[in-house]
């Protein structure tokens, strides 16, 4: 579905990332490891269409869509939670929702009822928590085949990240692939079908299936 092939992007004359290959099939999901500053958030601006890679290659279902904007690249099936701004402030929670063609939440609803509770609130007056679900709901109701998540998980709480697992874990049987950029390790363990750590401007840790393991990915992180 999603191959990227000796990528290299980063901002101007600086590139993060240097000759990064990854493919994802559907269904699968990808965790994405690393400290602050590693390149997460730079791998998923280059995925949504934010960034153009300075050299490489990137296909969706093998076309190529390096020059694609974002908006075209969301109508070719891609949809992006960033690490902030995930929201548009000066909305209410239902007109954030209707952004991505529905209102209705599903299961979504019944796993964080406060959205469905404070649909006619702005946005911009939640807590950064709900702020967070509420732009990883958007992402997951998105008609896509392909979910980029930066840092879901982050200042929101143990329960309601264990509902955000319960419906990337639905996506991924519907055929949908995701890619996780995360710091809680125990959430990519429990979801990821590959992981990659990023450091140094490239993949340092390369892990599928049983090959994953915790103790490896906490050392890629605290290189």
């Amino acid at each position: 579905m999603l191959s990227l092939r000796d990528i290299s992007v980063g901002y101007g004359d600086t590139l993060v990332l240097r000759d990064v290959s990854l493919a994802l099939q559907p269904g699968q999901v990808l965790g994405v490891i690393g400290r602050n500053g590693t390149g997460k958030s730079t791998l998923a601006r280059l995925i949504g269409g934010e960034l153009r890679p300075a050299t490489g290659q990137i296909t969706l279902e093998g076309r190529d869509i390096a020059a694609m904007p974002p908006w075209v690249r969301a109508r070719a099936g891609i949809a992006v939670m960033p690490q902030t701004d995930m929201v548009f402030d000066a909305l209410t929670v239902a007109e954030n929702l209707a952004l991505m063609g529905r209102v209705d939440l599903g299961e979504a609803g019944e796993r964080f009822p406060r959205i469905t509770e404070r649909l006619t609130q702005l946005a911009g007056s939640m807590s950064g928590g709900e702020r967070k679900i509420l732009g990883f709901v958007r992402a997951m109701l998105a008609p896509a085949r392909l979910v980029v998540l930066d840092e879901p998980s982050e200042g929101v709480q143990a329960e309601n990240i264990a509902h955000m697992q319960a419906l990337v874990a639905a996506a991924r049987v519907r055929g949908v692939a995701v890619v996780l950029m995360e710091q809680n390790i125990a959430m990519v363990e429990a979801l990821a079908d590959v992981v990659i750590g990023l450091d140094s401007g490239g993949i340092i840790y390369h892990a599928t299936g049983d090959q994953i393991d915790r103790a490896d990915m906490l050392e890629a992180i605290s290189l």
